[in-house]
């Protein structure tokens, strides 16, 4: 009998050692090990945290970098989880216990160990950025009110049995857009060969405009960890395709009307020209005569020696004009000679 009990006593001391080791172990666990969520450069990742529920939900929450054993603030709470100027934004759900963090723009020096602490508790978890060419942009489409738009969403092979999804910025936060709302206007189609889901939007309406970003949901078991992995960005414009016609239209006619401006102007120029030419030729009138061009030439001395015996003295030269009529010019152009006149005319 006594044996019995002893052995009873033994067994519960053994089994709430075990207990108690077991805790540690998993208490280790969450405060020191570090879950692995992957990136890839140019996109963006969400990185999701559970907290205890009877943790003080007022006590100070952050998220940090890890630089051996100092840990950096990366930031801290705040309203909204999407902040268009910061990279690291960090929201809380105070309801359900729940801390999200967004890392945008991701590079390869963003691989590293980082820290969420809440109230002394911690959960570490180790960020893995891939270099991939298929994904990590920023994108713009138009879709026109009433319209059909289509958003392709381009992932890497490794995540093709994971849960695909359409995030769109709402209320300051990144709501999933397909697979969590029964809309009837969207649809998500995939092709696992090609590594592509298409996510089509029917019946489009202004509420549509906005960003949204192609994903993939990662849950990490049994870790109070999941992230949710962002491939690309996209910036839906939603335009009014009557605004377009009608714009398009104006801009045609004040084009035309430029145009034709233009033209009327330059023919009254040109009419103007041409008047002011035909008063110059009737200021002429039928009786006056009409200048020619006037040429100048020089006629030397014959200088017949016998004629004039006194040609060997220093004459004075007079000069005379003799108007002299080209043979060869029929349009009766004058040609002016100089003409030396001899020192004796008897």
């Amino acid at each position: 009998m006594y044996r019995f009990t002893g052995a009873r006593v033994l067994s519960t001391v053994m089994m709430k050692t075990l207990l108690f080791f077991t805790i540690c172990l998993v208490k280790g666990h969450m405060s020191d090990a570090a879950d692995a969520v992957t990136g890839i450069t140019g996109g963006s990742v969400i990185i999701n945290f559970q907290y205890k529920p009877e943790t003080n939900k007022e006590s100070a929450k952050r998220f940090c970098k890890m630089l051996g054993s100092e840990c950096t603030t990366m930031t801290e709470v705040k309203n909204d989880l999407w902040i268009p100027e910061e990279r690291f934004s960090m929201t809380d759900n105070k309801t359900l216990g729940w801390i999200s963090v967004l890392i945008r723009n991701l590079t390869v020096n963003d691989s590293r160990t980082y820290r969420c602490e809440a109230d002394g508790e911690s959960l570490q978890v180790k960020l893995d950025v891939e270099q991939e060419s298929c994904c990590g942009t920023s994108e713009e489409q138009t879709a026109y009110l009433g319209g059909t738009a289509v958003i392709r969403c381009k992932y890497p092979e490794k995540y093709k049995d994971h849960l695909k999804e359409l995030y769109k910025v709402q209320n300051g936060s990144l709501q999933p857009y397909v697979t969590h709302e029964s809309n009837p206007r969207f649809s998500l189609d995939e092709s696992k060969q090609e590594h592509v889901f298409t996510v089509t939007i029917v019946n489009v309406n202004r509420h549509d405009d906005g960003v949204y970003f192609c994903g993939a949901y990662l849950i990490n078991y049994p870790t109070k960890i999941s992230n949710s992995l962002l491939f690309t960005e996209i910036q839906l414009h939603v335009t009014d395709l009557h605004i377009i016609i009608t714009v398009c239209v104006c801009v045609c006619l004040i084009l035309l009307l430029a145009g034709g401006l233009s033209l009327f102007l330059f023919k009254r120029r040109c009419k103007k020209t041409q008047g002011s030419v035909s008063s110059d030729q009737r200021s002429t009138g039928e009786g006056d005569e009409v200048v020619p061009s006037v040429y100048y030439a020089t006629i030397p001395d014959s200088g017949n020696t016998t004629l004039h015996p006194s040609a060997q003295k220093p004459i004075r030269l007079n000069t005379v004009y003799d108007v002299a009529h080209l043979p060869t010019n029929p349009s009766g152009s004058d040609f002016y000679t100089l003409a030396e006149q001899p020192q004796n005319m008897t």
